[in-house]
């Protein structure tokens, strides 16, 4: 081998040694460098673990749909440190999007997006394809309402959609906005796919709740109600009253009790019908509900054709005009040959529910003894009830 030869073996030996050497420093720079990347990594990876539990927690406390919704946005919008967004729902009734919470929308914006079609739009995209949607400075042009929206918000410049899941079935959309191109990365776009399952599935919960507790107080309603006049029955009648003498008791104001009859409802029934008969006592029914205060006074049907009225804060004396007022209303009805007899009792100190009862039902059969529709007042327990009426 050459001079010349064996000179230029030694420069590609010494360049392959300087790339040795360049690659030995490198490597220990990236090992420098790993502890610092690694503690990156295990932050982010902490914060987007503990944003979810954070949304998870947030949904599942609460059985209430406005405050899962609301709950929702704000600790989303606080997980990437945002101003701007919204959550729809889906009502696949109506094939619509309804617009439930936002932050950050203009007015406009909030006008347009009020209600929504599924088939159209921006996030009406999300719900009909169930797949998240990342929009970026300049896309989703193809998309209806975008570019109105990037015409009267800066906050458009990217957009993420992410569809609220529970079951398969999308239930609604949340939206948040930033201003900043590029805005969104990977990680967050998954800690918003699976903190959107969560709040898919509190969403239905609060709906299947809703449902059941409304069809609970259905039920509680028709249990306490008679079904021909729409009154309170007589099951819920006792109940109130002993509620009404207690708290009167305590807070030392006065009761009254009605005990209302229709008069002559069977010879009514035998010339007209038992369908007419029903349709006088739910004139009753009406007189009475139109005659009380509303939230305070309350009527029943007591049985058959007697109907009582609990009047709590009212003395003998108001109480006597209400029962005026019920016997005057009924009277401008069209139930011809018929009338009311009312017996009405002010509960006397240490009284109890029996006794009260039993004098305003004496005192009603005072007056329909005395020639029928008319008031009579009960007399106090040690005098006898019943001795003073008015036609």
């Amino acid at each position: 081998m050459s001079f010349d030869e064996l000179r230029e073996q030694l420069k590609i030996t010494a360049a392959q040694l300087q790339a040795a050497r360049d690659q030995i420093s490198e490597l220990k720079q990236q090992l420098r460098d790993y502890p610092e990347q690694l503690e990156q990594k295990v932050k982010e990876r902490t914060r987007e673990l503990e944003a979810i539990n954070r949304i998870a927690a947030t949904v599942s406390r609460s059985l209430n749909l406005d405050e899962i919704l609301k709950d929702s946005l704000e600790k989303a919008l606080e997980f990437l440190e945002l101003g701007v967004g919204a959550i729809f729902l889906v009502d696949e009734r109506k094939g619509e999007l309804d617009l439930m919470v936002h932050r950050g929308f203009s007015n406009d914006l909030v006008s347009r997006l009020q209600v929504s079609p599924i088939d159209s739009g921006w996030p009406g995209s999300v719900a009909r394809d169930g797949k998240p949607l990342l929009i970026e400075d300049g896309g989703g042009a193809g998309l209806e309402g975008i570019a109105e929206a990037r015409a009267n918000n800066s906050e458009f410049k990217s957009l993420v959609g992410i569809p609220l899941k529970s079951k398969g079935r999308v239930r609604g959309v949340l939206c948040v906005c930033s201003p900043e191109k590029n805005r969104f990365t990977r990680e967050e776009l998954n800690v918003l796919v699976t903190v959107g399952g969560e709040i898919g599935v509190a969403i239905e919960n609060a709906w299947l709740y809703e449902k059941s507790y409304a069809y609970s107080k259905k039920m509680e309603e028709l249990s306490i109600t008679d079904s021909l006049t729409g009154l309170f029955n007589r099951r819920h009648f006792y109940r109130r009253l002993k509620e009404e003498i207690a708290r009167a008791r305590r807070q030392h104001h006065p009761v009254s009790l009605l005990v209302v009859d229709l008069d002559n409802l069977k010879d009514y029934n035998d010339r007209r019908g038992h369908l007419k008969g029903d349709e006088a006592l739910r004139g009753v029914a009406q007189a009475i509900t139109a005659s009380i205060r509303q939230d305070v006074d309350t009527g029943y049907r007591y049985g058959g054709d007697e109907f009582a009225v609990i009047l709590p804060y009212s003395d003998e004396r108001e109480g006597e005009v209400v029962a005026g007022r019920i016997r005057e209303t009924f009277a401008g009805f069209a139930f011809p040959d018929t009338g009311l007899s009312l017996g009405l009792a002010q509960l006397e100190p240490d009284e109890e529910v029996d006794s009260l009862v039993s004098r305003a039902d004496t005192a009603m059969y005072v007056a329909k003894n005395s020639g029928g529709n008319r008031v009579c007042r009960a007399g106090k327990k040690k005098h006898g009830p019943g001795l003073d009426a008015d036609e």
